[in-house]
């Protein structure tokens, strides 16, 4: 295959020093290496399940795409890639043109090899993508750029663990340069709104009987919402406001009081339809219980939620949970089988005193007593009372009489 310009010759240079075999090479890498335009790839080490990489993953990816229109440049992407779905996606929202090669094995290092310009939007340490990006930026020194989320004492990656800035330097020392994106700070205090409209005020309120509620902690969205699709999840972290997209455990709480209902979903275990979930343990012994899930890389509970009176949620439809085996699912009728949950066996489940309801939970028909919001502090209080129109008491846990408070 001959070269009929400088751009398609250094492309197969390059491809040849990383060990691409044009023999056996696919139809459609053959034909994106002898194209003339520009090509841009953008790359990442792992997409994950983190709905704050997600965003910092859409801004990195918004300005690549961007600069490739700009420059009439063509993106390269790699089908069966971690970061397709969401270069694809945002290829389609900018009107920027796209050619493609043929799924397989070495996809990211045909991509990162082919094209004139790499921006890897995530990079981690011992990572294939990482070793990759590092012989690459070698090759050819200012045309790998790597992203730097955001600053802090040595100016790289704010959130990620020090051996992942370390891969950061070794990509720098090696050629590569970096690209810094301003942090987005949509977990601080909203400076807009009614301080909490209702929240009560622990020198005037007498102690909470916690042992009338049930409780529902919110915790972080790893995606889009419930009855959100992923193309207006992507068009959320690529478009919109950083605090539209934000997904952690405050804004889930927000989003449910902005909306005054709470929406049933998949649980944990083995559910044919989606429930809400509520607990009988009380608050104060929730959160002081509660546990760091490294499987899942999140706490079981957050100090985030909402609680509703007893009775109310009788009323509502909530039902306890039925623990037991398979043979305690098997006796319950089928249309009471959302209330089942395995007893456990390295868990014990009965622990969570867990109750469901099979149907989304419209927060609107319960009296304004009858609903409590609560949150850990005073900007969180902020934040929540800026949306609480159906003005619930917002309880505010550091205020809380110590025998109250969570240990």
């Amino acid at each position: 295959m001959g070269a009929s310009n400088p751009i398609q010759a250094a492309r197969r240079r390059r491809c040849e020093v990383m060990g691409i075999d044009f023999d056996a090479a696919s139809e459609s890498f053959l034909a994106a290496i002898s194209l003339a335009q520009p090509l841009v790839a953008i790359v990442c080490s792992r997409v994950g399940h983190d709905p704050r990489r997600h965003r910092r993953l859409s801004q990195q990816i918004a300005v690549s795409v961007q600069q490739a229109r700009r420059d009439e440049a063509t993106l390269l992407i790699a089908d069966g890639t971690a970061i397709d779905p969401w270069v694809t996606h945002a290829a389609e929202v900018f009107q920027v043109p796209v050619v493609r090669l043929a799924a397989s094995d070495q996809g990211d290092r045909d991509v990162i090899a082919m094209a004139d310009r790499v921006d890897a939007a995530y990079v981690r340490s011992g990572g294939k993508v990482t070793k990759i990006l590092r012989k690459r930026a070698k090759l050819q020194s200012g045309m790998v750029r790597v992203a730097i989320a955001g600053p802090t004492s040595d100016g790289l990656q704010k959130d990620g663990p020090q051996k992942d800035r370390h891969a950061i330097w070794q990509l720098l020392d090696a050629g590569a340069v970096g690209r810094y994106l301003p942090h987005d700070h949509h977990t601080g205090p909203d400076d807009g709104g009614d301080h909490g409209s209702r929240e009560l005020q622990r020198s005037s309120c007498p102690p909470i009987d916690w042992s009338n509620y049930l409780v529902h902690c919110t915790r972080a969205a790893a995606g889009p919402w419930p009855g959100q699709s992923w193309a207006s999840y992507r068009d959320d972290l690529l478009l919109a406001d950083p605090a539209a997209a934000a997904r952690d455990a405050i804004d889930t709480l927000c989003r449910i009081v902005r909306c005054q209902r709470l929406i049933a979903g998949a649980t944990t275990s083995d559910q044919a339809a989606g429930v809400v979930c509520f607990s009988a343990v009380e608050l104060p012994e929730l959160l002081a219980a509660r546990t760091y899930r490294s499987h899942l890389h999140r706490w079981d509970y957050e100090p985030f939620g909402i609680a509703i009176e007893r009775r109310a949620a009788l009323r509502m439809g909530m039902q306890p949970v039925v623990y037991g085996d398979r043979v305690t699912r098997q006796k319950l009728p089928t249309h009471q089988r959302f209330r089942f949950q395995s007893a456990g066996t390295t868990y014990d489940w009965t622990k969570e005193r867990e109750w469901r309801s099979n149907t989304d939970i419209d927060l609107s028909r319960l009296g304004m007593g009858e609903v409590l919001i609560f949150v850990p502090d005073e900007n969180s209080a902020r934040r929540v009372g800026s949306c609480n129109q159906a003005t619930w008491s917002i309880i505010r846990l550091d205020q809380l009489p110590a025998a109250e408070k969570p240990v």
